[in-house]
């Protein structure tokens, strides 16, 4: 099939999938998967899965938190970083995890069942001696050396959960979670405690039948990715999202959540890179990346009113080690429900739009 054809032929599945999906439909309801939350490393029906664990605002001089994970490659443009792997895609463990003081922070890749090791039912998710998650939902700490920063966290998962894909192939949630912990990094301790994102994504793929990486122009064209975590109040986050596939917009999304269980999402929400940095970002595999040094999120309620704009600065180091993207933090102006706010935020951002 040509190459072109494929793209088509994969971005008709990604449409077809969102309309399977009761993401929209879970709003506000409780969380009622914990059974789900396993590295399922010798699944037949999932071929990767993902946990986070991504704090928006911290103390100087560490801004953000992020662990981001993948056990197993995803199959996709945007995630797969097939020059890092250390075994077959199915069975590569990768992590990028730090805060703005340990930059460039920490970029590992494992080997499920050596350097990577989990238990079954996901109290045991270890990877190497540099970061161990322990605990089961809803209650979990977090452990670990990320560059020079050594992280020691306690996580308390609320049953506010926000949905961005659930379907019978792909679940994808964050959990609204408590955290509170300490942060060391040159002889000097940070405890912090707030709200944070605890996140787990499972989805089957290409490598439960193929043992070798795709050709880029065989992946899924996920080749776009923007997500952004802001703590509008000691109670309230909202993410913010943008995907795109083989280079058009698949979906803009804005969740809205709190301590109390209420979770929404917003129909109405634009995005815009106000202003890209002068100079790319380097990549490992050898292709610059584009990064924004401004970004715009526009969410307007259901009238087309203006509820959140908000405008973030890219202020701090871009992290490698999202897939083939980065992390980092921002700082942020917004007005939100008519009132001006300012504060701290965390970023993850891919640009793999020219296809290589």
């Amino acid at each position: 099939m040509h190459p072109g054809a494929a793209r088509a032929m994969r971005a008709g599945l990604g449409t077809a999938i969102r309309l399977f999906d009761s993401a929209e439909s879970s709003d506000g309801k409780p969380f009622s998967e914990p059974d789900i939350l396993r590295p399922h490393v010798d699944s037949r029906r999932f071929g990767w899965v993902h946990y986070g664990v991504m704090i928006p605002d911290l103390p100087e001089p560490h801004r953000f938190f992020s662990m981001m994970s993948l056990i197993g490659s995803t199959g996709s443009l945007a995630f797969d970083n097939d020059d890092a792997l250390v075994a077959p895609p199915r069975r590569n463990a990768s992590v990028v995890a730090g805060t703005a003081a340990s930059h460039p922070a920490h970029f590992g890749n494992y080997a499920v069942g050596d350097t990577f090791v989990s238990s079954p039912d996901g109290s045991l998710v270890k990877f190497g001696d540099d970061l161990t998650l322990t605990g089961r939902y809803p209650c979990y700490e977090l452990v670990g050396r990320v560059g020079d920063v050594d992280v020691a966290l306690k996580l308390t998962n609320t049953g506010t959960v926000s949905w961005f894909f659930r379907n019978p192939l792909y679940k994808h949630f964050g959990l609204l979670t408590d955290y509170e912990g300490t942060f060391t990094h040159e002889g000097t301790s940070v405890t912090a405690s707030g709200l944070c994102s605890f996140e787990y994504g499972a989805m089957p793929s290409p490598y439960l039948v193929r043992t070798t990486a795709l050709p880029p122009a065989a992946k899924a064209p996920l080749d776009y990715f923007v997500y952004q975590i802001v703590d509008l109040d000691a109670d309230t986050q909202i993410l913010l999202s943008r995907y795109a596939i083989g280079g058009a917009p698949l979906m803009t999304t804005a969740i809205l959540r709190t301590r109390a269980g209420y979770g929404t999402r917003f129909r109405r929400v634009d995005f815009e890179v106000l202003e890209v940095r002068d100079e790319p970002e380097p990549t490992p595999y050898g292709i610059p990346m584009p990064v924004p040094q401004r970004t715009r999120f526009l969410v307007k309620d259901s009238r087309g009113r203006p509820w959140l704009d908000l405008e973030a600065v890219m202020d701090t180091p871009f992290t490698f080690g999202l897939g083939t993207g980065f992390v980092t933090g921002f700082a942020y102006t917004a007005t939100w429900r008519g009132a001006g706010i300012t504060g701290r935020g965390y970023f993850e951002y891919i640009d793999r739009r020219s296809g290589a």
